[in-house]
């Protein structure tokens, strides 16, 4: 164990969580009776600190992401293996009031599948394992990718509770995990990656989305429906998640640089820029005093996040631009842009538009990552 939060930090951290209203009600056959906030801003504000003594053990960790969970009566924690991007997982206890004493079990057996297969017999990995009871603040550090851990049932009062963070790192890039952050900026939270995508791989999206194109909507702010805007003025091509083999390899490495769940991302769109066409500056979060709002949050929550994969490279113009930041991002072909608004403002200073293509033509693909569940 491994102390990680002052009884202060963990009452500040407890009270961020219990501040958010919209928790995701985690449906994963892993999980019962327990509820949690990915990537809580509380949370993030320790992920330096915190990586520097993970990687005093394991030097290759590079932060995944974190998820804020209340466990309550009744709750369990089905064995399993955490999926294939988090390698490393920590788990701090930030309140338990009432000594519950509930044990994090690790299994002294290693499991090499890439997968966890759910329908096996998992027993012989309960044969040997240990039990961790954390106190307040305290963490349990893991290779959760190669123990298989669980919690047996929460046997407690019905007002009772336990509240943990996770924290997770991943260890290993594939080969062709081949991109590099090129640029970053605090305002607006965003990073520019390059060669995210390859030659091949925007050449097969262009044309597997030249075949549907139409013509780009916006939301209508008070009914939510989609329409045509003189704002914007592209071709578009919308994919389902998953839609073909390389869609999927996509947002698997957008989950990993995110640390946003592939399960919260909308559908990848693809959009072509002719000479002159242009997005006008606008927010890509959905504004809480617009009626049309609640249609589009009622699934998978408020968004909060983006990211731009730019395809092609115009000859000139069809940059992104920041007007509150005064920020401009080149489009150049296999680059990808991430920007955040974990709140639905404008001090986030994501206010971003496509500028016009002046000569040329521009490809972009856009995905859009909610708080929740999609």
């Amino acid at each position: 164990m491994i102390t990680i939060f002052s009884p202060e930090e963990c009452a500040s951290l407890t009270a961020a969580f219990d501040a958010v209203e919209d928790k995701n009600e985690e449906k994963e056959v892993f999980y019962k009776n327990s509820k949690g906030v990915y990537n809580l801003p509380a949370s993030l504000a320790y992920v330096d600190r915190i990586t520097k003594r993970v990687q005093q053990r394991y030097p290759g960790a590079k932060f995944a992401n974190s998820y804020t969970r209340v466990y309550k009566r009744h709750s369990h924690l089905a064995i399993h293996t955490d999926r294939q991007e988090l390698d490393i997982s920590m788990s701090v206890c930030i309140e338990d009031k009432n000594n519950l004493e509930w044990p994090l079990c690790i299994s002294t057996g290693t499991y090499s599948g890439k997968e966890w297969d759910n329908s096996a017999d998992p027993a012989h990995f309960k044969e040997d394992y240990l039990g961790v009871v954390l106190p307040l603040g305290q963490g349990a550090l893991m290779e959760g990718r190669k123990h298989p851990h669980w919690r047996d049932e929460l046997l407690c009062g019905e007002a009772q509770r336990a509240v943990y963070v996770f924290y997770h790192w991943t260890l290993e890039v594939e080969e062709k995990d081949k991109s590099k952050v090129l640029f970053k900026s605090n305002s607006p939270e965003a990073t520019v990656f390059g060669n995210f995508l390859d030659e091949k791989e925007c050449a097969e999206i262009i044309a597997q989305a030249s075949t549907k194109l139409f013509a780009s909507q916006v939301v209508e702010s008070n009914t939510g429906e989609s329409v045509p805007h003189e704002n914007r003025t592209s071709w578009g091509a919308s994919f389902n998640r998953g839609e073909t083999p390389l869609i999927s390899e996509i947002e698997r490495r957008i989950a990993k640089i995110t640390g946003i769940p592939v399960e919260n991302g909308e559908g990848i769109q693809v959009l072509r820029y002719e000479l002159g066409q242009e997005y006008k500056p606008h927010y890509d979060y959905f504004p809480d005093d617009q009626p049309g709002s609640s249609v589009h949050t009622a699934r998978g929550g408020q968004r909060i996040a983006t990211i731009l994969m730019y395809l092609s490279t115009p000859e000139e113009g069809g940059a992104t631009i920041f007007p509150d930041a005064d920020m401009e991002v080149a489009a150049v072909e296999g680059n990808a842009l991430l920007f955040r608004y974990n709140t639905p403002t404008q001090d986030t200073k994501t206010l971003h538009g496509g500028a016009p293509v002046k000569k040329g033509v521009k490809w972009v693909a856009t995905k859009w990552l909610r708080v929740n569940t999609y």
